[in-house]
C-alpha cells in the first residue's frame, strides 16, 4: 500500500511539472490578430508651453482610447529627451507643419478628439503583430511575430520602438521641467521615444513583399538599455510603404502589451 501511494505521488508530481511547462509555453506563444490597435505620435518639447497645456492631455487621451496601441512622444531639439536621428526619421514622413505640439493619428495629421476612436473602429487590419520581451541587466530582447490577413500587395515594414513612462517633469526636475502644465509639482513625461530596432530609423525594416494571406514573419531584436531609463517598454508597429504618397509609410497596425 505504501509503495502504491509513493507511485501515485510521483505521478502527480510529474503531471504537475508537465502542466507548469505547458502553461509557461502558452504564456510565450505569440498570436497576432487583425484587431486594430491604433497609433499616435506627438511632437513635443519641455520648453513648449502649449505642449504642456493642451498637448500632454491630448496624447494621454489618445493613449486612453488605445491602451494596446503605439502612442509616442517625440521630443524636439533643446530638450533633454531629444533623439535627433529618430526625430528626423519620423518627421521625414510625418511632418510637424512648422510648429509644436503636432500630432499624427494613423495617417492623419490633426488633433481631433475622436481621431483615435475612429481609427480603432475602422475595421480589421491587414496585418497584426504580437511580441514577448525579456530584460536582462542592460539588455532587452524582443521576439515578434507578424501575421498577414488578406494583405494589400506592397512592401511591409516592422519597427519595434522602446518608450519610457514616468520621467519626472515637475517644477523641480531641472531641464526636464515641462512648461505649461496644470500640475507643475507632479507632472511626469510619458510615452517618450528612446530607441528603435533599426538604428536611426523610426520606420524599421522590410519584413515582407506582397505577402500571402496567413503568412507569418518572426523576428528577434536586442536593445541596449541606458541605466537612466527606468520604466521602458516596447511597442511594435507595422507599416506598408506606398512610394509617392504622403505619408509614404502607411500605418497598418501596432501593439503594446
Amino acid at each position: 500500500m505504501k509503495k502504491l501511494t509513493l507511485i501515485l505521488l510521483a505521478f502527480v508530481l510529474v503531471a504537475s511539472a508537465c502542466k507548469k511547462d505547458d502553461e509557461e509555453e502558452d504564456e510565450n506563444k505569440l498570436e497576432p490578430t487583425s484587431q486594430q490597435r491604433g497609433f499616435a505620435i506627438n511632437y513635443t518639447a519641455t520648453w513648449c508651453g502649449p505642449c504642456g497645456n493642451w498637448g500632454a492631455p491630448l496624447i494621454h487621451s489618445y493613449a486612453h482610447d488605445a491602451p494596446h496601441g503605439a502612442v509616442i512622444t517625440c521630443h524636439a531639439s533643446g530638450d533633454p529627451m531629444h533623439i535627433a536621428s529618430l526625430d528626423a526619421s519620423f518627421k521625414s514622413d510625418r511632418e510637424t507643419g512648422g510648429g509644436i505640439p503636432a500630432f499624427w493619428v494613423g495617417d492623419t495629421k490633426g488633433t481631433g478628439a475622436n481621431l483615435m476612436k475612429d481609427l480603432i473602429k475602422s475595421g480589421s487590419a491587414k496585418a497584426g503583430v504580437d511580441f514577448s520581451f525579456e530584460k536582462d541587466g542592460g539588455k532587452m530582447t524582443v521576439k515578434t511575430m507578424t501575421k498577414f490577413f488578406s494583405p494589400t500587395p506592397g512592401e511591409y515594414y516592422l519597427s519595434v520602438l522602446l518608450l519610457e513612462n514616468g520621467i519626472d517633469g515637475s517644477s523641480s526636475a531641472g531641464s526636464y521641467k515641462q512648461n505649461g502644465v496644470s500640475n507643475p509639482d507632479t507632472y511626469k513625461h510619458d510615452f517618450v521615444l528612446r530607441s528603435s530596432s533599426v538604428d536611426m530609423n523610426s520606420y524599421g525594416e522590410l519584413i515582407a513583399s506582397s505577402p500571402s494571406d496567413g503568412k507569418t514573419v518572426e523576428k528577434t531584436y536586442t536593445f541596449t538599455i541606458d541605466p537612466s531609463w527606468k520604466n521602458v517598454y516596447p511597442v511594435a508597429i507595422i507599416w506598408r510603404k506606398e512610394v509617392g504618397a504622403k505619408p509614404e509609410f502607411k500605418f497598418v497596425n501596432s501593439y503594446k502589451k
